[in-house]
């Protein structure tokens, strides 16, 4: 698949598969679209799935040295330009959740839908010491402590983020093929800093109101670590207009991996519901 120079400022790498209905997929934090790989392809045979590497991430390259949520989620309005699509489905995972929000809230009539999938909507919706922008304590301290690669492979393999303890004890051998794969075309950690800085300076709490779009709440019930996404999505369930909340029981952050089945039935349901 091509990478495309977008006026945006990014040269993007994107897929497209499938036909019908377009569902766009924004990845977690420094992930590129190969995440969806192993677990989403299968819904191309019902949606038409445009995957990217956002901005620092993968294949794609940024022109602008500072990043930001909005540029992101421009630059999906862009790629959407470029394939003439006038408008699409989003989902958002985590950080990705941020970006469709943003775009959601900028350019409402680009959305059919909006999946915000373990995700939140800035600062002002935490709790604790993580309701103050900029860069958490936590997250530098760790990343000081561990260096970068054995951060990013204790968040995966050793840590209740993306998978719950009892996943990880019965199933350490795909837990750790994600890990590779994630790892193979993650951000390096000059462009992961600049992603982690667009993340916590990001505020979109306050318009959360002028969401219009169809909007489902995607959360795991066991989604507590670090920053609590559990009580970040009820903060999104409780202020977005209309907007319905999924709970998967026994899942974590990374129920797109963890529980594949189930996670697609309900995006793609959501999908036929809004079309």
């Amino acid at each position: 698949m091509p990478n495309v120079k977008l006026p945006s400022g990014v040269d993007l790498y994107y897929e497209s598969h499938g036909q019908g209905e377009p569902l766009v997929l924004v990845p977690s934090t420094a992930y590129s679209s190969d995440v969806w790989k192993p677990s989403q392809i299968p819904l191309a045979h019902s949606l038409n799935l445009i995957l990217f590497d956002p901005r620092g991430c993968g294949r794609s390259v940024a022109m602008q040295e500072v990043f930001t949520i909005e540029q992101m989620a421009v630059d999906i309005v862009a790629l959407m330009d470029h394939l003439e699509t006038p408008s699409a489905h989003l989902l958002g995972h985590s950080m990705g959740g941020r970006i469709a929000l943003s775009m959601t809230e900028n350019f409402p009539g680009r959305v059919k839908s909006l999946i915000m999938a373990a995700s939140g909507s800035g600062p002002a919706a935490r709790l604790g010491a993580d309701c103050i922008p900029g860069l958490p304590h936590r997250l530098v301290l760790e990343m000081v402590e561990l260096g970068f690669e054995k951060f990013i492979y204790n968040e995966i393999c050793e840590s209740d983020t993306f998978f719950t303890e009892d996943y990880r004890r019965h199933n350490r051998d795909k837990v750790e093929e994600f890990y590779r794969l994630a790892w193979a075309t993650h951000a390096k950690l000059p462009e992961f800093i600049h992603l982690c800085m667009a993340r916590h300076n990001f505020e979109g709490t306050h318009r959360l109101g002028d969401v219009k779009a169809p909007t489902l709440v995607l959360i795991g019930d066991a989604d507590r670590s670090g920053s609590n996404h559990v009580a970040q999505s009820q903060v999104l369930a409780d202020r977005i207009p209309g907007a319905v909340m999924k709970i998967l029981h026994g899942q974590s952050h990374g129920f797109f991996w963890q529980a594949p089945e189930e996670t697609n039935a309900v995006i793609l349901d959501w999908v036929k519901q809004h079309s």
